[in-house]
C-alpha cells in the first residue's frame, strides 16, 4: 500500500508539474502571437499618411532620378515615395536671400508624392545663381519693428532639404543658415 501512496503522490505531483509547464508555455506562446499578429497588422495598414512620409524621409536613402526634364528623388526602401521639384514659379526677394554673390533668387514648388498623388508642396528658394537650394525661412518677430528669419531643424521642410538641398561652399543648411543669418531653432 505504501509503494502504491507514492505511486500515486509521484503520479499526482508530475502530472501537477507538466500542467504548470504547458499552462506556463500556452500563456507565453497567445502573448508572442498576440505580439506577431499585431506586427503583421501594422504592416498591412495603409501607409498614404504625411506621418508616414516623415518617417520615410528620416529612415530611407533617396535617389536622384531625371523623369521628363523632371528632378525626382525616389526613396529606395519603397520607390512610390516620391520628391519632385517643379518648374520656378516667381523671383522671391527677402532679407536673408541678398546676402550671396548673386542676389537674385526665385521660388520653386516642391511636391512630395505618394503612389503618383501629391500629398504636401513645400516652397523651396534657389538663391546664388541657383547654387543653393533650401526651403523658404520662417518668420517671426525678434523686436519692435524687427523680424528673424529661422529654420526649424525638426520641421518637414528641413527634413526634405536634408535630401534635395544643395548648398554650393556651405556644405550644409547650418552653413547657409550662417551667412544667409537665419536662426536655427530645434
Amino acid at each position: 500500500m505504501k509503494e502504491f501512496l507514492m505511486f500515486a503522490a509521484g503520479a499526482a505531483i508530475g502530472g501537477l508539474l507538466s500542467w504548470l509547464i504547458t499552462h506556463r508555455y500556452y500563456i507565453k506562446a497567445g502573448a508572442d502571437q498576440r505580439a506577431e499578429l499585431d506586427r503583421l497588422s501594422a504592416d498591412l495598414r495603409p501607409r498614404n499618411t504625411l506621418e508616414n512620409f516623415e518617417r520615410m524621409l528620416e529612415s530611407s536613402n533617396w535617389t536622384k532620378s531625371v523623369i521628363d526634364h523632371t528632378e525626382v528623388w525616389i526613396a529606395d526602401a519603397d520607390n512610390t515615395y516620391q520628391i519632385e521639384i517643379g518648374e520656378r514659379t516667381r523671383e522671391f526677394t527677402e532679407r536673408w536671400t541678398t546676402v550671396h554673390p548673386d542676389p537674385n533668387s526665385s521660388a520653386y514648388p516642391v511636391y512630395l508624392k505618394l503612389n503618383g498623388a501629391t500629398i504636401k508642396e513645400l516652397t523651396f528658394i534657389a538663391m546664388d545663381g541657383g547654387r543653393i537650394f533650401v526651403p523658404m525661412a520662417g518668420v517671426r518677430q525678434a523686436g519692435a519693428n524687427e523680424v528673424e528669419y529661422f529654420w526649424n531643424l525638426n520641421s518637414l521642410e528641413v527634413k526634405v532639404c536634408r535630401i534635395i538641398g544643395a548648398y554650393y561652399l556651405y556644405e550644409n543648411l547650418e552653413g547657409v543658415a550662417t551667412r544667409s543669418k537665419v536662426a536655427i531653432v530645434a
